[in-house]
């Protein structure tokens, strides 16, 4: 199976994002922001019987809620422009045993037991080859058929990885 594929910034400032804030520790820092707005809030339109929030809780919202977002989004925009291969256009042959990524400036091959993870979010195939380091695969650019087949490489890839993991 052969896939072309070029990651644009604004769809991997998109996919990082995403997967920042749907990290466990992540949403419980909004909720925490969450109950701050709702106390300033809930003070100023004396609903409750609330003390007078502190510069702390202004503080803390504008860490949270400002602050935050652009350090995530600089990290991001350097990751991006700092690395080659995310800005070049990408030629996979994927098979039942390996997956090669040819690009401008680099050819990688991996078999799939070497894959550390495999995640499908909507729009993308999440190929981890470590635990911050992954192969961004967009949905966009395979057609339904594509999908179903590629889908059904890694159920069989993660087979094997399972059963491999369990005669250890």
């Amino acid at each position: 199976m052969q896939i072309k594929s070029n990651v644009t910034f604004k769809e991997y400032v998109k996919l990082l994002y995403k997967l920042t804030y749907e990290r466990p520790a992540m949403k419980l820092i909004l909720a925490f922001a969450g109950i701050i707005l709702l106390w300033i809030i809930f003070y100023y339109l004396s609903i409750f019987d609330l003390p007078e929030p502190l510069i702390y809780q202004y503080l803390t919202l504008v860490l949270i809620f400002i602050i935050q977002p652009i350090v995530i989004y600089t990290t991001i925009r350097r990751n991006y422009f700092s690395s080659n291969y995310l800005m070049e256009p990408l030629e996979m042959e994927v098979t039942s045993q390996e997956i090669k990524i040819k690009g401008d400036s680099f050819y990688l091959e991996i078999k799939w037991h070497k894959v550390f993870k495999i995640v499908e979010t909507t729009n993308w195939f999440l190929l981890y080859q470590n635990s911050l380091s992954a192969i961004l695969i967009p949905k966009n650019v395979m057609s339904a058929d594509e999908v179903v087949k590629f889908r059904g490489i890694l159920k069989k890839v993660d087979a094997d990885v399972i059963s491999d993991l369990k005669t250890v």
